[in-house]
């Protein structure tokens, strides 16, 4: 009898588990693609990091907050919290990160136009001399054109780039001004090797960026423009170096509204509500 028992408790624990993993596989694949939070396929960084908390799919009902519908992406990172692929390391390159990124690359010169409702919780702190970067616009296989950053921990900032390196520099928003509320983004750019691109940028409908008649994408890569989006910390040992012993915060960002589209309306459509 003993050993009968023992093997009905041994099968319960397993199916147990199995329900588990099946449940955290699913979760995962959710927490990828919804279409409550963005129009277009996206996928995780594979530099992102792997812990458990790092995206999730969360949800209205359980007091997460959301921009339109139900869910919202919830992204959150935490020091150590660095990744690494085949072909890069954060660890060894003084980063850490969780972000999604576009499946589609966009590229010639067309009107793309692209959504990103962000969330700062109420207790959101910076870590600034660190900069973090929630959105950016990055040449696959080379570096960021644009970027959307808290710097100073006292601005927002939008950031134009040429081949990874600041061009220009706009204070869209304070930092004090984003916690505990939703700040939309939109982007209208058309990427050029010659001097017929732009990039335009609002922050709760304010025009913030407007660089027009720019070269804007570099000769050294044909792969196109995709949009990143969620935590991106850079330089992570500056905060020692300034802060001392002082502890490293968590940070928790949350992402909805995340569109890509051919025109502001198919991208703007749900602001509204």
């Amino acid at each position: 009898m003993p050993k009968i028992m023992s093997k009905i408790l041994k099968n319960i624990r397993n199916s147990f588990f199995l329900l588990v993993f099946l449940h955290a596989g699913f979760s995962n694949l959710e927490a990828k693609n919804s279409k409550d939070v963005s129009n277009t396929e996206v996928k995780k960084k594979t530099i992102s990091h792997k812990k458990k908390y790092s995206l999730n799919l969360v949800n209205s009902k359980d007091g997460h907050p959301v921009r339109s519908g139900t869910k919202s992406y919830r992204f959150e990172v935490r020091l150590g919290d660095c990744g690494k692929d085949s072909s890069h390391d954060d660890c060894k390159k003084d980063r850490q990160r969780t972000e999604l990124q576009f499946k589609k690359h966009q590229m010639g010169k067309k009107d793309h136009w692209y959504s990103a409702s962000i969330y700062l919780t109420k207790d959101y702190k910076s870590i600034a001399p660190v900069r973090t970067t929630f959105v950016q616009l990055y040449e696959r296989g080379w570096k960021p054109i644009l970027m959307l950053t808290d710097r100073t921990g006292e601005w927002f900032e939008v950031g134009r780039m040429w081949s990874g390196e600041y061009v220009e520099m706009k204070k869209a928003l304070r930092i004090n001004d984003m916690r505990g509320k939703w700040t939309d983004v939109i982007i209208n750019a058309r990427y050029s090797r010659e001097e017929s691109g732009y990039i335009k940028v609002w922050v709760n409908n304010k025009l913030i960026m407007n660089a027009e008649n720019i070269k804007n994408i570099t000769p050294y890569t044909k792969r196109g423009v995709g949009l990143d989006f969620g935590i991106y910390q850079t330089f992570v040992s500056g905060w020692k170096r300034q802060h001392g012993e002082k502890l490293y915060p968590n940070m928790v960002v949350y992402f909805d509204e995340v569109n890509l589209g051919s025109t502001k309306e198919k991208v703007i459509k749900n602001l509204g509500n």
